[in-house]
């Protein structure tokens, strides 16, 4: 996306919040600023005078560049390549000089340096994952800030691809193929909410398949939207952090404290586009869409897919049910259902 397109998207979606009608307008602006955020690339805008419409401020400053490969950075990584880039962050493969070994290295966006609430989202994300030990969630080995002042996490190098490449390469999964998935996600998820910590954005870009001889393990990856329970929120008063497609209901009007359950209602997501290769939601109008959400209007699975057990259905509809009361109480109650449903 070019420059002028990203600032005339802003102008639109803008314009787009103006025309929203009572009750809904602060919930929806902040779900339609969020997939801005997600997938329209802020940083071009900010590259358009400094300025992001978003009401961030202004970003002035000098701005440190990402590494270059063959970049030696904290005395000991030593940058091979760059591997991805998402919305808070680049991915670089390096090798840990002082273990020998090569390790992801995630850098936050030089554009989002002078943002103190991106910048404490990202040294959150990597403490996270530093306290999280679990085979199911990615490692993290280091976090800290360069000589240059740029902030970085260390974790394992994982070879494979994330979920949702997979489903564009493949289709749609079978329930069988599935069910290992889920119940690595389940079990995965399980240990951040024992330490308190909801994920928040998962989706089936932040699950990474990697192949064991002739199994599949998933690791959940990118805590970057998390939230801990029990501290104060990460968002400011208003704003929707997240994918909004993968967003529970409350989560978007801010009708319920943010509990667990918003992950169990994304995990019942994740598994209806996996198996039906598409998303739930029939309206791509953002606004039409949201509503779609909030009300529970969703596309039943076994209409889109009659093949799908109506077992492993009813599952999938009752982890993204619209009320959280009506979703399964735990994550790994959900995952444990849907096994049962695939035998």
């Amino acid at each position: 996306m070019r420059v002028g397109e990203g600032v005339a998207h802003a102008r639109e979606v803008q314009w787009f919040n103006g025309w929203l009608p009572d009750p809904f307008p602060l919930f929806f602006q902040s779900a339609l600023k969020s997939a801005c955020w997600q997938y329209r690339c802020p940083w071009w805008l900010r590259d358009a005078g400094n300025f992001c419409w978003e009401g961030l401020g202004q970003y002035g400053g000098p701005v440190t560049p990402l590494p270059e490969p063959g970049e030696l950075f904290a005395e000991r990584y030593r940058v091979v390549g760059k591997l991805a880039a998402g919305g808070m962050g680049a991915v670089f493969h390096a090798i840990d000089e002082k273990m020998q070994r090569p390790v992801a290295v995630k850098f936050l966006h030089p554009e989002l340096a002078h943002e103190k609430e991106m910048h404490r989202r990202f040294k959150r994300e990597g403490s996270i994952l530093q306290a999280l030990s679990h085979p199911s969630v990615v490692r993290v080995f280091d976090v800290g800030t360069d000589a240059l002042g740029r902030s970085f996490t260390v974790m394992e190098l994982l070879e494979g691809e994330t979920l949702e490449a997979h489903i564009e390469r493949l289709g749609r999964l079978t329930p069988a193929q599935l069910q290992p998935i889920v119940e690595d996600i389940g079990a995965g998820l399980a240990a951040a909410h024992a330490h308190g910590v909801i994920h928040g954005d998962l989706k089936p870009g932040n699950v990474f398949l990697i192949a064991e001889g002739d199994a599949v393990r998933a690791k959940l990856v990118d805590f970057g939207t998390s939230k801990v329970l029990g501290l104060d929120r990460l968002t400011r008063t208003g704003e929707v952090i997240g994918t909004p497609i993968y967003m529970a209901p409350e989560l978007l009007t801010g009708s319920e404290e943010v509990s667990d359950s918003i992950d169990i209602y994304a995990l019942g997501v994740l598994m209806f586009q996996a198996l039906a290769g598409d998303i739930p939601f029939s309206e791509r109008n953002p606004g039409k869409l949201l509503y779609q959400i909030v009300l529970g209007q969703g596309i039943a699975l076994e209409s889109l897919c009659p093949d799908v057990p109506l077992a492993v259905a009813q599952v999938v509809h009752q982890a993204m049910a619209a009320k959280r009361a009506e979703r399964y109480g735990g994550v790994e109650q959900a995952a444990a259902a849907f096994t049962s449903a695939c035998a």
